[in-house]
């Protein structure tokens, strides 16, 4: 018999990872949003409450609230014949590039298709969630959203069907997230994303993003650092992020793999092996980089991680 209440974590992720564009994501260990969903009579998906980080961003309107719209269609999916309440409490900020909105919406799913007695695939799950990132960010992407319910690594093989693949990242792959305080939303992110390029550019995104699923299959670390470089979006949008290529610099310099845009930013990814690195000498020259300059930036030192799971009460 299934529930009538329960609360999940939702992770954080990071998406595009490079040259991976709507395609590639990455879920991190760190931070999460937590979301409980009980079953109405009532029809429909109605937010109670949103509290945390940046609540006040977020709207409680079900027609625009990401994790509602989610849930909403994994109960129109599965026919179902109840409604739900819903409360957020966010762990992660909006436009940070950390995958808040898909965190949500992953979490609304993934909370919703608990309470079904004949529960939906992943792939279906994903779709769901998609539709509430849509809500969000006026395009139906999934980047973020597979990964914050899968967990690992992500390839988005096809939209249309829904068909994703999970990678294991390589255990010594660290991460460090650093937020500067600039808010970049995503549907102002993907105005920047050029319509047309070059087939030059074409031929470099596909050599570096098959190398960089090679790394990842491989768990060759060196593989990965090499094959981060985008050369299409990360450019297009760079003028959003204030001091991204410096920023960037500075991680590398302090021992980063790699450093990158994470999602649409503001948020400064970097990759850094565990095992020889300490990754809180990353953030800290990261912070440094940005304080010098009157900007406070918050880090996250962590790693790759799971995806949705209910949390026992």
């Amino acid at each position: 018999m299934s529930p009538d209440h329960v609360i999940v974590r939702a992770p954080s992720t990071i998406a595009n990872v490079g040259p991976g564009f709507d395609v590639f994501g990455i879920a991190l260990a760190e931070p999460s949003d937590r979301i409980e969903v009980r079953r109405t009579d009532e029809p429909g998906v109605r937010v109670e409450a949103i509290t945390g980080v940046g609540a006040y961003a977020v709207t409680l309107d079900n027609t625009k609230n990401t994790a509602a719209v989610a849930a909403g269609k994994v109960l129109e999916m599965a026919e179902a014949d109840f409604g739900l309440a819903m409360r957020i409490d966010k762990g992660i900020r909006p436009a940070s590039g950390m995958g808040s909105s898909g965190a949500s919406a992953a979490g609304g799913a993934f909370a919703a298709n608990l309470l079904l007695e004949n529960q939906l695939n992943m792939n279906q799950l994903i779709c769901c969630a998609s539709f509430g990132e849509e809500a969000s960010s006026g395009s139906r992407h999934a980047d973020n959203a597979a990964p914050a319910l899968l967990g690992g690594f992500t390839i988005i093989r096809s939209y249309e069907p829904m068909d994703v693949v999970r990678l294991e990242p390589p255990k010594a792959l660290g991460i460090v997230a650093c937020l500067p305080e600039f808010a970049v939303p995503t549907r102002e992110a993907r105005k920047k994303v050029p319509q047309k390029v070059p087939m030059t550019d074409v031929v470099h995104q596909v050599g570096h993003a098959s190398a960089l699923v090679a790394g990842m299959a491989l768990g060759d670390l060196s593989l990965i650092a090499r094959a981060i470089d985008d050369v299409i979006v990360e450019p297009a949008r760079a003028p959003l992020v204030p001091f991204l290529r410096e920023a960037e610099r500075a991680a590398v310099d302090a021992g980063a793999l790699a450093s990158f845009l994470g999602g649409s930013g503001p948020c400064v990814a970097a990759f850094y092996d565990r095992d020889k690195v300490d990754g809180l000498g990353i953030a800290r020259a990261v912070q440094d980089f940005y304080g010098a300059h009157g900007v406070e930036c918050f880090c996250w030192v962590t790693t790759w991680g799971t995806g949705c799971e209910r949390v026992q009460e």
